[in-house]
């Protein structure tokens, strides 16, 4: 009974030792401001470089008209009409509820831009816009923000982003067996994120399968909704123990740690430290 109790400790400790050589992280990874980034160059030439101008020097008006464009955005649709986790910009300031519809996949980029084009025409009565160059630049700024095709035009890959995602992708245990699965949770519209896949398909198809790729858009939950995470776990049937998460927006970051996940910020462009902290985390 000694020799089979002794037999059965000993198995017990094999197999435990066979399950940890297996253990494998999953590494889901945002996409906008970590491993792509946005040209502000490209948008500004295809909005019209000489509306910039034209608004400069006959309104005597900064160029910067991100503040008015939001300011529209945000009163097209009021806060009570969207009654959950709102996603915020790359400074924590909170997007307006048309956007957090739209990227939920609830409304559609036409939807988004005849609601913006009536809305404008509604201002422009009200004497919102100081001129008609300010209202064009307002009109040509939101209609690029919103095309697919101008969105992605405007998207280029992050070469130290991706080389990191390389060496993720790359990292094998002490077996030969690959150390990382890697995953996609990206607040994305499915229109221009098709657009944006087969753009890049040789980053999307070396690095993930198919089926490892959610946005938004495709499944009604906005970043930082806790809800958006405990979908990935529940349909990978995940253990938040094993999940790194990484992304750039620190609310995202606390409702991934919020779900279990263990999760690491993108802070301008620090992909350095984040290597080290990878390799602490034996992803590396």
């Amino acid at each position: 009974m000694m020799k089979y109790r002794s037999y059965l400790r000993t198995l017990i400790i094999i197999i435990s030792c066979c399950t940890a050589s297996a253990y494998s992280k999953v590494i889901i990874w945002d996409l906008g401001d970590t491993l792509f980034g946005t040209s502000y160059v490209t948008f500004a030439r295809q909005i019209g470089v000489h509306h910039f101008i034209n608004y400069m020097l006959f309104d005597w008006q900064s160029p910067n008209i991100r503040p008015m464009v939001f300011d529209v955005l945000s009163k097209i649709n009021p806060p009570e009409e969207f009654p959950r986790e709102i996603a915020t910009d790359s400074e924590g300031t909170p997007l307006p509820i048309i956007m957090n519809r739209w990227l939920a996949g609830i409304i559609s980029g036409q939807e988004l831009l005849k609601s913006v084009r009536d809305y404008i025409e509604h201002l422009d009565k009200q004497k919102y816009f100081i001129s008609n160059r300010q209202k064009t630049l307002v009109l040509k700024t939101l209609e690029q923000m919103f095309d697919p095709e101008s969105l992605v035009n405007a998207t280029y890959p992050l070469p130290d982003a991706i080389a990191l995602l390389n060496d993720c992708y790359h990292a094998k245990k002490p077996d030969g067996s690959p150390k990382n699965t890697l995953l996609v949770l990206s607040n994305w519209d499915t229109v221009s994120f098709d657009l944006l896949q087969k753009r890049y398909a040789d980053i999307f198809d070396t690095y993930f399968k198919k089926n490892h790729i959610i946005v938004s858009g495709a499944i009604g939950l906005i970043k930082p909704e806790k809800e958006a995470f405990k979908y990935v776990l529940n349909t990978y049937k995940l253990d938040p123990a094993d999940c790194i998460f990484i992304n750039d927006l620190y609310e995202n970051v606390l409702a991934a740690q919020a779900a279990g996940i263990t999760a690491l910020t993108i802070c301008k462009g620090n992909y350095k430290s984040l290597r080290a902290i990878l390799k602490k985390l034996d992803a590396l």
